[in-house]
């Protein structure tokens, strides 16, 4: 298998401060990213237009997930200096919050959107996730088990959720039970990405030690540990067919892995340390934000 290439788009630049989190739409045509600048900025990936700033929030904007259809978007807030951090639910066509989820004891700094079971997934700084009604924000469970700081949050395709702490696991959670139905092992350092296949039934995580490993989730196995970054692991993502992994890194790189064999087929350079990332749903786009406060861009090339 050929792998793709990632061709470069120009930067999208406009945030003061670091971004910390961004997200595509399926199509990979709209963009919205958050920053410690405390706004969120939405992107015309195609004409690298920023349509639109909201600076509503009061703190950093640590997390954020669009939409499929790039109309809407989920914005994880807080800091450490706050006692509580909260999550928004932005109308980005009127530019004004629809409703708040309140309810994290210390910053929110992971969120995943289920729009087809119209729910939504936090995690914080109190240790715990949090899955909520879309429509009405109303709490609909509070997952507790972690022991650390929930660093990233992800839907699988049956409606499981995933978590990456800081207490070093991987945790899949049957939101429905308000249960923990598996722990994936102990990635023998901080978790700050994950990310689950489009077919449900593995995940890909990333950790401070700089490693990415590929889990099965029926079974917890660790099935592959893919090494080759040298920094802490900020963000993972599958390319659609689920063969393709990708990475995102503070050593200043993002990486396309072969997930059968465990192979890097590609590294591409990126401006400043890499601290979030993200893959449109059809394959054509992958975005990633950097320390130096800029958006990278990339087109997937699929080898003909």
């Amino acid at each position: 298998m050929a792998a793709p290439r990632l061709r470069p788009r120009e930067p999208l630049v406009g945030h003061t401060r670091r971004v910390s989190s961004v997200s595509l739409s399926a199509d990979g045509a709209r963009a919205v990213s958050g920053s410690l600048d405390r706004a969120l900025r939405v992107w015309s990936v195609d004409t690298g237009v920023c349509d639109a700033v909201l600076a509503g929030e009061k703190s950093d904007v640590n997390a954020v997930v669009l939409s499929p259809d790039g109309r809407l978007a989920v914005a994880g807030c807080g800091q450490m200096t706050l006692e509580k951090g909260l999550a928004r639910i932005w109308d980005l066509q009127a530019g004004k919050a629809l409703r708040e989820l309140a309810g994290h004891e210390g910053e929110v700094s992971a969120v995943a959107l289920d729009r087809r079971r119209g729910r939504v997934a936090t995690g914080g700084a109190d240790d715990t996730v949090r899955v909520w009604d879309f429509e009405s924000g109303r709490g609909l469970a509070v997952l507790k088990g972690h022991t650390g700081w929930v660093r990233a949050v992800a839907f699988a395709a049956d409606g499981r959720v995933v978590s990456g702490s800081m207490d070093g696991t991987v945790r899949v959670w049957d939101a429905n039970a308000g249960a923990l139905a598996l722990t994936l092992g102990e990635h023998e350092d901080k978790v700050y990405a994950v990310a689950a296949s489009p077919d449900g039934k593995r995940i890909l995580s990333g950790a401070k030690n700089h490693e990415v490993r590929l889990w099965d989730v029926d079974t917890g196995r660790c099935l592959r540990v893919l090494q080759g970054h040298e920094g802490v692991v900020r963000g993972v993502a599958f390319l659609p067919d689920g063969r393709l992994g990708l990475s995102a890194s503070e050593d200043k790189t993002v990486r396309v892995w072969d997930l059968s064999t465990g192979k890097c087929e590609a590294s591409e350079p990126t401006s400043g340390a890499a601290l979030c990332l993200a893959a449109s749903a059809d394959g054509r786009r992958v975005a990633a934000g950097t320390y130096d406060r800029r958006v990278l861009v990339w087109d997937v090339d699929r080898p003909a």
